[in-house]
């Protein structure tokens, strides 16, 4: 058999302004696929009590997938009615096969004797054979204005995944292909056909149930021979799936990717090679909604439909573009932890909210002096003050208090303390990284989550300890980590990260709304939380304050902590920032990472971060005076 696949690209409309254009061309195909299945509903009920008495060649028709839409209706991926034109191997049409070809043959550009090889001699035993495979509309004009010239021939209806807006939302939104050979028998079982296409990535896979169509089928009588009998086809429509409706902002996800990329770019232009990838995250405080969720390196998901190209494929890999790095990347937090620490300190009494440390450059530990990024030192500090400038000293301290460890009167028993105390207090970090979702899933609908962690270190060192009070012990995904500081936002509730808002019908009828779930309220006195949350207004604001260059001036008023963090790569670092804004009345929170940079990591992170934050307030802004307009 020789099926034509032309290389025609889908036209990507990445502006909204003809999003439109898009959606009716759709549209029309839609329906389309719904009359040709209606007109042939008479014909089904005739024939459905002898299907279970007669032969059949059957030509299964997939179900059109449910659109993905984002918050604001526009059509992230949707299903457009492709055409395939087949003959029907009828004994008194094959006859007429030769003129039959010679009549095609100029229209679909396929020699005539190899049209004629293919109705009458390929695939032998089978009582069709497709001659093309995504038709042109001049192709299928022609068939059907001379349908009565053409007899046996016909056209089927098949629905192809389309993604307008390319990049957009990539990891959010996955891909479909075909079901991997290990899982085809898990598939067949839940009434899957072997060929058919599924969700193996984002929202395609973890909601593969939700948006899968039910096949159809054009059931063709044959006799025990295979040979096609009279008195037609018996058409059994296909049903689209539902629909996913997103909290997703695509505008927030076009300014969030362009964020990163361009951060990420300006940092290579600088000369840090070493940088090429990132993530960040926004999400509403007061619901768990994901508002955007940025991935870099990304790929397109319209590169997996028909078949990867090598090339594509080679990117894919090379550049591990298929990672969503904010659900299934983990990394060290560096002085974003020091707010956890402070909590985990606190609630477990081993600290005092009064506590000051008098900051000299450092602190020698046994034989091991472990230095501030400052070396100079602050001076004489406290929690607040520590949090604005990220004080290393300050946390070093609080790390041994929690290991009831004294610098200047050691236990005399060090394997004893480094096997209890020193884990008795690591493990209270990771308890309280567990109330946040920093080391306990997040529960966020996209799969393949990776779940945060402490490390307990084997074997131990007197140092470790305290390093895990600054974030060099962990590693933690950057949904976990807005998770967190959403938490801190919004008075200690963790919220589960939702990116789907709504499930609706093919017609739009609203089956299910997510409703914002609370995992747990974090068992922090409010004091508490007020205290971090005053300390990570100072970061922003303070004369100090280590992203006061990049928010001290922003009408918005942003809370946020910084973190430099070791990235595995000598002298490089992550780049680490979390936020909250606005200090006085929360509505999102941010976390970002920019792993291999040089220096100190609100560097790279912090810049990105303000742009989105501002470009939120913004988008807000604009939607008020519109309702003002509209309702004066």
């Amino acid at each position: 058999m020789s099926v034509r696949r032309e290389e025609r690209p889908v036209k990507r409309h990445a502006p909204r302004r003809i999003q439109g254009m898009f959606l009716a061309t759709v549209l029309a195909s839609a329906a389309l696929l719904v009359r040709l299945g209606y007109m042939q509903i008479t014909e089904n009920q005739l024939f459905q009590s002898q299907v279970s008495v007669q032969n059949y060649d059957t030509i299964p028709i997939p179900g059109p997938r449910g659109w993905i839409y984002d918050s604001e209706g526009n059509v992230l991926a949707a299903d457009k009615a492709d055409f395939n034109i087949v003959f029907i191997r009828y004994p008194n049409d094959l006859a007429s096969a030769s003129l039959i070809a010679k009549r095609l043959s100029p229209v679909l550009n396929i020699k005539a004797s190899t049209l004629l090889y293919d109705m009458t001699t390929a695939k032998p035993g089978f009582a069709t054979v497709t001659l093309v495979q995504n038709a042109t509309p001049v192709e299928l004009a022609y068939v059907a204005e001379h349908r009565n010239s053409l007899p046996g021939i016909t056209m089927i209806t098949t629905p192809v995944r389309v993604y307008p807006d390319g990049y957009l939302a990539a990891h959010e939104i996955g891909y479909i292909g075909p079901i991997p050979s290990q899982d085809v028998a898990q598939y067949e079982k839940q009434g899957y056909n072997p060929s058919s296409l599924v969700g193996l990535a984002g929202l395609e896979e973890q909601y593969q149930s939700v948006l899968r169509g039910k096949a159809g089928a054009e059931k063709i009588p044959v006799d025990p021979a295979g040979v096609p009998l009279s008195g037609g086809t018996i058409r059994l429509p296909a049903k689209a799936g539902d629909n996913l409706v997103l909290n997703l902002d695509g505008q927030l996800e076009q300014v969030a990717e362009q964020a990163l990329i361009h951060r990420i770019q300006f940092l290579r232009s600088i000369g840090e090679t070493n940088v090429d990838s990132g993530t960040i995250v926004v999400m509403n405080v007061h619901t768990g909604a994901v508002l955007a969720m940025a991935s870099y390196p990304s790929y397109k998901p319209e590169w997996w439909i028909g078949g990867i190209s090598p090339q594509h494929y080679q990117d894919f890999l090379q550049n591990d573009a298929g990672l969503n790095r904010a659900v299934s990347g983990l990394y060290m937090p560096g002085s974003t932890e020091k707010p956890l620490t402070a909590f985990a300190a606190l609630m477990n009494h081993e600290m005092s909210p009064t506590l000051k440390v008098d900051d000299t450059g450092g602190l020698q530990i046994g034989t091991y002096y472990m230095r501030n990024w400052n070396q100079a030192g602050f001076g004489v500090i406290g929690l607040r003050e520590a949090l604005e400038v990220s004080d290393d000293t300050y946390f070093y301290q609080v790390g041994l208090d929690m290991g009831h460890f004294n610098v200047n009167n050691p236990p005399q028993n060090i394997e004893g303390w480094l096997t209890g105390p020193r884990v008795a207090a690591l493990k209270q970090i990771d308890a309280m990284g567990k109330e946040f979702g920093l080391t306990s899933p997040t529960g966020i609908d996209l799969p393949d989550e990776a779940t945060g962690y402490v490390t307990i270190a084997n074997p131990p060192t007197l140092y470790d300890l305290p390093a895990a009070a600054i974030g060099q012990e962990e590693a933690y995904s950057t949904i976990g980590l807005a998770t967190y500081v959403a938490a801190i936002a919004n008075g200690g509730y963790r919220y589960q990260p939702e990116v789907v808002h709504e499930i609706t019908s093919p017609s739009g009828k609203v089956i299910k709304v997510i409703q914002p779930h609370v995992i747990d309220k974090v068992n922090v006195n409010p004091y508490y939380l007020q205290l971090i949350k005053q300390g990570m207004e100072l970061a922003t604001h303070g004369t100090l304050g280590t992203a006061t260059y990049f928010f001290g001036n922003d009408p918005i008023n942003v809370a946020a902590k910084t973190g430099t963090a070791e990235s595995g790569i000598p002298g490089r670092n992550n780049s680490v920032f979390i936020g909250f804004a606005p200090y006085n009345n929360p509505q999102i929170a941010v976390a970002a990472v920019i792993p291999n940079v040089t220096g100190e990591g609100f560097r790279a992170a912090a810049p990105m971060s303000k742009t989105v934050i501002d470009a939120y307030f913004a988008e807000q802004a604009q939607h008020a005076a519109q309702t003002v307009t509209k309702h004066p």
